[in-house]
């Protein structure tokens, strides 16, 4: 069996100070670092056992790819499970399961998405039961086949629901106020700074991007965002589509998308764009 891995975890149990065995054992992850305490009720899941699943998606013949956050604490399968020609912009998809090894043994799933006119790339979930997938510990053969039927139902539903959303925000249109009043919210209430606002209301802020945009601290961010929503309207002249609720939600996952490839963290790319993603549930309806 093949570990996709390049580490395995080791536990050491702990000891009480009168020298009797505790409930407590030291986990080391990747390069040895210490990354939590256990409990003994807690089981990691093994990377090598995570590795059964990877190498059973990729016999059917997907493309898999491991990543490993803070040394261990999370570890996870990026896969690729193809594209699809979309009325707001071809997409290609991606399969993320995510096992957080220092919270719990259930991992979850959630879908990478890439609207591929502007290479803008975001990752959607939903609550429902369907975004958790339970991984067993000596996960056997058997058992990563039907954990392999189980997320990709899981997948298409995160694919059925999202192409659902887009249609329906599509749907929705806007002037160009009433697009850049979105844009501005979106910005004030999730992007900009607190150590940025001090005092100032929204409506001071929108007052402020107008008469004097330089006064704003963030104001490299808010051109940004601008620009992104300037290219988003060409491409809506170039697909066909309105100006509408989508159009600022590709505007904004654009932004991000930018904003993520200057980011000097060395978290994978999966963490790091599931970070950003946090900030647009204002426009995810489940």
């Amino acid at each position: 069996m093949n570990n996709l891995f390049n580490f395995e975890y080791e536990t050491t149990k702990l000891r009480n100070k009168d020298n009797s065995a505790s409930r407590f054992a030291v986990v080391y992850g990747e390069n040895g670092k210490i990354i939590h305490t256990k409990k003994d009720s807690f089981e990691v899941i093994k990377t090598s056992e995570l590795s059964i699943l990877g190498n059973t998606f990729m016999d059917k013949g997907y493309d898999v790819k491991p990543f490993v956050h803070k040394h261990g604490e999370i570890i996870g399968l990026n896969i690729y499970i193809g594209g699809n020609v979309a009325k707001v912009g071809d997409k290609k998809y991606n399969a993320i399961i995510t096992v957080p090894n220092s919270i719990g043994s259930k991992g979850y799933l959630s879908l990478q998405e890439v609207r591929l006119i502007c290479s803008n790339g975001m990752v959607r979930s939903t609550k429902t039961k369907d975004n958790n997938i339970k991984i067993p510990h000596n996960i056997t053969y058997p058992n990563a086949i039907r954990l392999v039927s189980q997320a990709l139902d899981g997948f298409l539903y995160l694919i059925e629901k999202a192409e659902a959303q887009d249609l329906m925000m599509n749907s929705i249109e806007l002037t160009k106020e009433e697009a850049m009043y979105k844009l501005n919210q979106w910005f004030f209430e999730k992007e900009m700074p607190i150590s940025h606002k001090k005092d100032m209301t929204f409506n001071k802020f929108r007052e402020m991007v107008v008469v004097e945009p330089e006064e704003i601290k963030s104001i490299d961010r808010y051109i940004e965002l601008r620009n992104s929503f300037i290219a988003e309207l060409g491409y809506n002249e170039t697909l066909g589509l309105p100006l509408s609720v989508y159009t600022v939600y590709a505007t904004i996952t654009n932004y991000l998308s930018r904003r993520m490839e200057k980011s000097r963290t060395i978290a994978p790319s999966e963490i790091k764009m599931q970070r950003e993603s946090q900030k647009l549930n204002t426009f995810l309806l489940v």
